[in-house]
């Protein structure tokens, strides 16, 4: 609604501009009470009309594109003042019909006002979330400005794809080494450092012990416990797509039912993707080295 109210204000105030610009004795004679405003001036019209064009192309860019509401209430703000005018005017009574006045241009630049309003749920909205992702990268020391581009350009598929989180953190039946070296296997599968470092540290974070993370960072099933082996060996095989891969499913299912099953490949997938997404729209150009708890440690890179 505010969009098409928004592009109706353009286009009366842009029309109106321009017909006072090119025709502004023609204006001044056929706009019913501006001839008891006083005497015609060209120099005069031609300003005020240039004034309504800017407001006019203002509210236009409000129209086209609703992240630039600002130009429109500045377009608005003109209209709102030029209204005030002739609100004042009015209570002075020196206005021939207040009826008319109040109809055609008062009204008119409250509606513009209003069109050129940003939707507050969806302001607010993505206030909340931005607050939230800047919170979360100074936390972790992550780049999510690929995420901040997504919730400008697309709020809905942004908000759409934060449901995703609540997947991110389900775990019912698998332990949290084995969970997390799922993870791991899959930002390593897809990533070159920023996103698998941040599984690093939420894996820290959760109480997965360092000499766990940094076996899975190696790759070496001999340094893992029982349960980070199994969650290893079953990513790994499912990520390449190896011949190994029932045989691991297996495993899982004996261990930890087909909940386990269905636990562990959404915790794959989760690690890989974020990453992915990353790639997609061009941010995935930072390499670096993976730390855990202040030690750099050699990874051993999948092949994707």
């Amino acid at each position: 609604m505010r969009r098409f109210l928004a592009a109706v204000s353009a286009l009366l105030s842009a029309t109106n501009g321009l017909w006072m610009l090119v025709d502004g004795a023609a204006w001044y004679a056929a706009v019913p009470g501006v001839t008891h405003t006083g005497p015609f001036n060209a120099h005069f019209v031609q300003d005020i009309g240039a004034a309504f064009l800017v407001a006019g192309l203002a509210l236009g860019a409000r129209a086209w594109r609703p992240a630039l509401w600002p130009a429109g209430v500045a377009g608005a703000a003109f209209l709102v003042a030029h209204a005030g005018i002739h609100l004042a005017d009015i209570l002075r009574g020196h206005v021939e019909n207040p009826a008319r006045d109040v109809l055609v241009i008062i009204v008119p630049a409250i509606l513009a006002l209003y069109a050129s309003l940003p939707d507050q749920e969806i302001t607010m909205r993505k206030w909340l979330a931005r607050r939230r992702l800047r919170k979360m990268g100074a936390r972790y020391n992550y780049d999510t400005s690929y995420m901040e581009m997504v919730l400008d350009e697309a709020p809905d598929a942004f908000f759409k794809f934060a449901k995703i989180m609540g997947v991110a953190n389900y775990r019912k039946v698998v332990p949290i080494d084995a969970c997390y070296a799922a993870k791991l296997v899959g930002a390593l599968h897809e990533d070159c450092g920023p996103c698998t470092q941040l599984v690093v540290d939420m894996a820290l974070e959760a109480g997965v012990a360092n000499n766990q993370i940094e076996a899975v960072l190696n790759g070496k099933c001999a340094a893992m416990n029982d349960a980070t082996c199994l969650g290893y060996r079953f990513a790994r095989a499912v990520a390449d797509r190896s011949a190994a891969e029932d045989e691991a499913r297996e495993a899982i299912r004996a261990e930890w039912g087909n909940k386990g099953v269905i636990e562990l490949t959404l915790a794959l997938q989760i690690g890989r993707i974020f990453p992915m997404v990353k790639a997609g729209l061009g941010f995935a150009k930072e390499c670096r080295r993976v730390v855990v708890e202040g030690r750099s440690v050699d990874v051993i890179k999948q092949a994707a």
